[in-house]
């Protein structure tokens, strides 16, 4: 596990019979087939990220750092993060299910995260597909904290009338507790789609402040 600012370099294992075949799940998380015998593991660590699409001056670097050295968020290739793309519902799924310590990869994931979701009642794991929206995005969050009371008024913002009526309290506590801000001093945009680095911040706040 690589302290803050840090992602894994590289994983070797050495067995009796030389090098044994290293598989890498996500950022902190490498597995291999145990040979009869002893074993060497070496772990290198590096600083910054491997992504060529994220840099230190922006907003959003300590947040995609922090859900990459913690196995929270995958870029969309091994060189970008794709920050200004979009998540689907079925990947958050997969996002909330790992923190959860559920054990969602392989060829059928999808399904698998649906299931925990709708399990853990954080989703009616309908339209795994469809994009997720940052009302969404704090429902899910709000669901999986337990559903917290929250009597935070949002009518500060103007936009505040487009929170869904099944979003509203958690809306609030997201607003309340800091882990959504308006993309504006006076707008929510709550129908809006959460960009994967709005994604990370705010699983980072969550993560951080509440979890």
């Amino acid at each position: 596990t690589p302290d803050t600012g840090y992602s894994v370099g590289s994983v070797s294992v050495t067995g009796p019979d030389g090098r044994v075949d290293v598989k890498r799940v996500n950022a902190t998380t490498y597995t291999f087939v145990m040979p009869e015998g002893e074993v060497t593991v070496r772990v290198s660590f590096t600083t910054g990220l491997p992504f060529t699409d994220v840099s230190a001056n922006q907003w959003f670097y300590e947040a995609v750092s922090y859900v990459y050295t913690n196995g929270m968020m995958e870029g969309d290739s091994a060189t970008t993060f794709n920050p200004d793309g979009q998540m689907t519902r079925a990947i958050f799924w997969a996002v909330l299910g790992r923190i959860d310590g559920a054990n969602i990869t392989g060829a059928n994931w999808v399904d698998t995260a649906r299931n925990w979701a709708m399990s853990e009642g954080v989703s009616d794991g309908t339209d795994p597909n469809g994009l997720v929206t940052r009302e969404q995005f704090a429902t899910m969050l709000w669901r999986f904290a337990g559903e917290p009371a929250s009597s935070y008024s949002l009518s500060a913002y103007s936009d505040a009338a487009s929170v869904s009526d099944w979003a509203e309290t958690a809306m609030a506590w997201a607003v309340e507790n800091g882990v959504i801000s308006g993309l504006t001093a006076t707008t929510l945009v709550p129908q809006g789609t959460a960009t994967r680095a709005q994604c990370a911040t705010m699983l980072m706040r969550f993560i951080e402040n509440i979890a």
